[in-house]
C-alpha cells in the first residue's frame, strides 16, 4: 500500500550476516551496510552494473509523495538524494551506494539464509505479484529510441488495456543476495541467472498467473536484483552452477524469501491458491459472454446465485485437481505439445466422467466455456 505521509523513523538493526554486514530497517527502507570490501551487480540507475566500490545497498518503498518527486525530477536524482540521506543516517564511510525502489510494503520483507560448511547465502526480498506479473515473452506496451519512449501502436485496445500499469499497487519483486565467499564478475552473473530462475520457480509453485497473458508469471515488469560477494574472503568460488552446492543454496534462498514475502504482503499462499477460480483467472474470460451464451441467466438474481454456487465449490480440493488437469491440457495445446483433437477429447472426457455431480454443474459450464475459447 502506498503511504501518504513522509514521516521518517530511525533505522533499526534487524540482522547481520556471517561477515558482519549489518541490515537496517526503517518505515520505508532496508539498507545493507557492508563491513568489508564487496563486489556486486545491481539493476539500478544509481551505480548499477558491476561495482567494487559500494559501501551499502538499499531497497526503498515509494510513498505517493516520493512517486511525485520521482516523476518530476527523474529517478536518478531521486536515488541520489536517498543515497545521501542514508549515508548521513547510518554514518557510512562515503556516499557510494546503489539501490532499488518498490511500492510493496517494506516491512513485509523476508530474509532467508542457507548455510553449508563455511558458505553462507542470504536473500532479502520484498515482493508483490497481484498486479504487474508477467511471463517472459508477454507483449510489451512501449519501446525506446534514442531515449524517447513510444507506445506500441500495434497493440489492439484489449492488449493496450491489459498493459496498463497501476504504480499505486505493489507489483515488484526486489531481492538483495549476500554471499560470504569471493566471486569474480563472471561468477556473479551466473548467480544472477540462477536467482532469476528461482524467482520463476517461486511464482510457478504458487501458480501465479501473468496479468498480460494466459501464462504462469515468471516475474513482474519492474523487478530488481542486487548480488554481492566478499572480496576479502579467503574462500574463492569460481564454479557457480545449479549442479554446485552454492547454486542450490541461491535457488533455495531466493525461492523461499520470495514466497514468504508474497505470503506476508498479499496472502499468496498454497492455501489461498487452492481455488479453482483462482487457477482459471489467468484465462481473462469475457464473463458477460459466458453468462449470456453458456448460463443463459435471465436476471441479476440468477447471476448472483450462479456466482455464489461457483464460489461455494471452488475450494474443493478434488475439483481443483480436475480443473488443474484441464488447464494443463490447454497449456500443452497452446505450445504445440498436444493436438487440438487430443486436447478436446481428453478435456471433454474429464468433464463428462469427473464433473457429473449436480453441485459441480456451475463449474462444468465454466470449464466448457474455457475449453471452447482456448482450444480452437
Amino acid at each position: 500500500m502506498i503511504r501518504n505521509d513522509d514521516i521518517k523513523e530511525d533505522f533499526k538493526l534487524i540482522s547481520k550476516t556471517i561477515n558482519q554486514d549489518e541490515i537496517y530497517l526503517n518505515n520505508d527502507s532496508i539498507v545493507v551496510k557492508f563491513s568489508s570490501k564487496k563486489n556486486g551487480i545491481v539493476t539500478s540507475w544509481l551505480n548499477g552494473g558491476y561495482k567494487e566500490d559500494l559501501t551499502a545497498v538499499f531497497n526503498h518503498q515509494l510513498s505517493q509523495k516520493n512517486i511525485d518527486k520521482y516523476y518530476n525530477g527523474g529517478i536518478l536524482r531521486f536515488l541520489e538524494k536517498l543515497s545521501a540521506d542514508f549515508t548521513r543516517q547510518l554514518n557510512l564511510k562515503n556516499d557510494k551506494l546503489s539501490g532499488m525502489v518498490t511500492s510493496a510494503d517494506i516491512k513485509k520483507y523476508s530474509i532467508a539464509i542457507e548455510r553449508y560448511d563455511k558458505i553462507e547465502v542470504l536473500a532479502i526480498t520484498t515482493a508483490g505479484a497481484r498486479v504487474n506479473t508477467v511471463s517472459a515473452g508477454d507483449k510489451g506496451s512501449y519501446y525506446e529510441l534514442n531515449g524517447e519512449y513510444k507506445l506500441d501502436s500495434k497493440l489492439n485496445s484489449k492488449e493496450a488495456n491489459l498493459n496498463k500499469i497501476d504504480f499505486k499497487k505493489p507489483g515488484t519483486i526486489n531481492t538483495i543476495i549476500l554471499i560470504n565467499g569471493k566471486l569474480d564478475e563472471s561468477a556473479l552473473l551466473l548467480c544472477e541467472m540462477i536467482a532469476v530462475e528461482a524467482k520463476a520457480v517461486a511464482l510457478r509453485e504458487l501458480m501465479i498467473s501473468s496479468n498480460y497473458s494466459n501464462e504462469i508469471g515468471t516475474g513482474t515488469g519492474t523487478d530488481g536484483i542486487a548480488i554481492f560477494s566478499n572480496l576479502e574472503s579467503e574462500n574463492y568460488i569460481e564454479n557457480i552452477s545449479k549442479h554446485a552446492k552454492i547454486g542450490e543454496m541461491i535457488g533455495r534462498c531466493v525461492t523461499r524469501s520470495i514466497k514468504d514475502s508474497l505470503a506476508k504482503l498479499q496472502w499468496l499462499t498454497p492455501t489461498y491458491q487452492l481455488n479453482a477460480l483462482v487457477r482459471l483467472d489467468r484465462f481473462k474470460m469475457n464473463l458477460d459472454e459466458f453468462y449470456n451464451e453458456y448460463v443463459c441467466v435471465k436476471s441479476e438474481k440468477e447471476k448472483k446465485e450462479f456466482i455464489l454456487s461457483l464460489m461455494k465449490i471452488s475450494k474443493n480440493p478434488e475439483l481443483v485437481g480436475y480443473v488443474s488437469m484441464i488447464i494443463h491440457i490447454i497449456d500443452q495445446y497452446r505450445v504445440g505439445l498436444l493436438s487440438k483433437k487430443a486436447s478436446l477429447k481428453v478435456s471433454n472426457s474429464i468433464l463428462k466422467k469427473h464433473l457429473n455431480r449436480d453441485e459441480w454443474f456451475s463449474m462444468k459450464l465454466l470449464l466448457k466455456y474455457v475449453i471452447d475459447n482456448q482450444i480452437q
